[in-house]
């Protein structure tokens, strides 16, 4: 009876964790029906919602962004579409977003053409100009202003860009020709010059991939710990007595569930971590199996950076961990 109970206790937990998980979840990603009329996530007439769909559509990296202009990224296109002026014309915002263009990033600007002479940005194309180029595209037209290292890219037609238009419009195809000519690593759309703003990034988006790979490792340790009940992994032969387990065997079990999961990044995370922790001071030692070791390290580094891979590539670098720790353990 007792050990039904416990039994009973534990799926209670596990259906609790995953519960947990899923409320979170909707709480971030959960509908809202009464988004700004010219967002990316409104799916009303007045919203650009098919906007960002068709760039996620033809194979771009897309994302929104909430944050005010100093945590932008390099290496991205941003994509503002009839900001809210004060937001917009903001001085930190001004500096902020003028420093991250003159770094030499892409800002595709969709401007209210009766909002011109109101928006700080075109004095500063005035200013600052070294060169600029024009394309037309059916009805639209793209002019490109090339600042210090960076690009504005000014599209005109912007009510033909909502939801109840693009379909009928040439703006979906200028929109496409102005990313292929950018070819970004992301296009964000902004939503804080839509009222939708956030003070800062939260800590789980400004650790990055490996510090969100650690997180979520750590996570998943302390709720199969709950479940077992402090008692080690693995089968226990004499509940009495004290067996020696390998060194590594909560890593291989973490690495089968990350299998099932297809989370393949965490899998190498996890035996990177281990290598580098038991190998580390030998790695840093000169000679030809040092450097072989630090160049297997260096492709599952980026692989785990990488956010995604397949398993033949994983595969292919767990071999390559699991030989060269037999050839250091012979040395």
């Amino acid at each position: 009876m007792k050990l039904r109970f416990k039994k009973m206790l534990k799926n209670m937990i596990v259906i609790l964790a995953f519960l947990s998980a899923g409320l979170i979840l909707y709480m971030f990603t959960g509908y809202r029906s009464n988004y700004p009329e010219h967002s990316s996530y409104n799916a009303e007439k007045t919203g650009i919602k098919a906007l960002y769909l068709l760039a996620e559509k033809m194979g771009f990296n897309t994302e929104r962004y909430h944050y005010p202009a100093m945590f932008l990224e390099d290496d991205y296109a941003m994509v503002v579409y009839q900001p809210n002026l004060d937001a917009f014309n903001d001085d930190n915002e001004k500096e902020a977003l003028k420093e991250w263009i003159l770094r030499g990033n892409e800002l595709i600007l969709i401007p209210n053409k009766d909002n011109l002479g109101w928006m700080w940005v075109f004095d500063t194309i005035s200013e600052l100009k070294e060169w600029h180029d024009t394309t037309n595209v059916g009805d639209v037209t793209i002019t490109a202003y090339g600042l210090n290292k960076g690009v504005i890219y000014i599209m005109d037609q912007s009510f033909d860009f909502l939801n109840s238009d693009i379909g009928s419009s040439d703006t979906a195809v200028a929109f496409i020709r102005v990313l292929e000519r950018i070819n970004p690593t992301k296009v964000i759309f902004n939503e804080y010059y839509h009222d939708m703003q956030k003070a800062a990034p939260g800590i789980f988006k400004l650790i990055g991939i490996p510090g969100q790979l650690i997180v979520i490792q750590l996570m998943l340790v302390v709720i199969m710990v709950v479940i077992r009940g402090w008692k080690p992994f693995g089968r226990v032969r004499d509940e009495y007595k004290l067996n020696k387990r390998p060194e590594n065997e909560v890593i291989k079990a973490l690495s089968g569930l990350y299998i099932r999961m297809k989370a393949y990044p965490l899998v190498i995370s996890n035996y990177y971590g281990y290598f580098v922790k038991k190998y580390g001071r030998f790695l840093t030692t000169p000679g030809t199996l040092q450097d072989e070791g630090r160049n297997t390290l260096n492709d599952c580094k980026h692989f785990i950076e990488s956010g995604k891979g397949k398993r033949k590539e994983l595969i292919r670098l767990m071999r390559r961990l699991e030989k060269l720790e037999r050839k250091i353990s012979i040395t």
